[in-house]
């Protein structure tokens, strides 16, 4: 199965399809969006009828469960309770969507092993998932102790690769930009932090830069930064709702919109210098 990137002409969603036997990572500096991203790999899968199980690490899977609903039913993320029977009605009338698993974990307690084992027993339970999704591989257990953490980070996104090819399902997950990522107009392969080699396993890198003065207006840039099976060197410029964990792709107008906004900032913040070395 190839992969493409999605965008509708009436929603112009951004996502990333990967193939079977594949493993796809998102990369970023914190906070800036790579659980939502997964969260939406997720909810396009489950709208082509995928079924999709979701391991967390961090969040837990009733906040993980709300982003889906977000997400699938068009609502506030905060507004679930609120809109309750608005999303009950939507999954009653879309029977034919994916079913969705969440499993949840302590950070650093599960290893590609506990994956496995668990993948396992939803098969004989009768729950074949397409597309699984980690958030997020850096912060899992690796199977064997090195005096390097690069060397475990290695190890674990090999075993990831090798779990997808064993069951023959596209693996979705994660990995932190380093320091330098977060103010860099576009994240590079450079940028993935501690281990440079996780870059070498993975067959689709995908990156995601916004600033921190570009998060009010959700502004951001996503970078394919590799593509085993296609074009990569390709930057989308996006607007990001986490209210709904959706990407959005923005028109060359639209993304020209917030240019000035930042030479102004830019400027204004030129200005503030100058004056401060007047008075100096």
């Amino acid at each position: 199965m190839p992969n493409w990137f999605i965008i509708p002409r009436k929603k112009r969603s951004v996502g990333w399809r990967i193939g079977r036997k594949e493993l796809g990572v998102v990369v970023a500096p914190t906070g800036v969006g790579k659980s939502h991203w997964l969260v939406a790999m997720g909810a396009e899968a489950m709208r082509r009828g995928k079924n999709v199980v979701h391991y967390t690490f961090e969040l837990s899977e009733t906040a993980v469960g709300k982003r889906y609903d977000a997400n699938l039913v068009g609502v506030n993320s905060n507004s679930i309770r609120e809109n309750r029977e608005r999303i009950t009605r939507f999954y009653e009338e879309n029977d034919d969507l994916g079913r969705l698993v969440i499993k949840e974990y302590a950070t650093r307690t599960a290893s590609v092993s506990t994956l496995r084992n668990h993948i396992d027993k939803l098969k004989l339970r009768g729950f074949v998932p397409s597309l699984v999704i980690i958030d997020y591989a850096d912060i899992m257990r690796s199977s064997k102790s090195y005096d390097s953490i690069r060397h475990e980070l290695m190890l674990i996104y090999e075993e990831l690769r090798q779990l997808s090819q064993d069951f023959n399902l596209p693996i979705w997950t994660a990995s932190q930009s380093n320091r330098a990522g977060s103010g860099a107009d576009v994240v590079g392969l450079e940028n993935m932090s501690e281990a440079y080699g996780k870059a070498m396993v993975a067959d689709v890198v995908i990156t995601i830069a916004r600033k921190p003065e570009e998060k009010a207006s959700g502004f951001a840039r996503i970078f394919v930064a590799k593509n085993r099976a296609g074009r990569d060197g390709l930057i989308f410029p996006v607007k990001i709702d986490t209210s709904m964990s959706t990407f959005t792709a923005l028109s060359e107008q639209e993304a020209e919109e917030f240019a000035p906004k930042q030479r102004l900032k830019e400027a204004w913040n030129d200005f503030k210098k100058e004056k401060k070395d007047m008075l100096s």
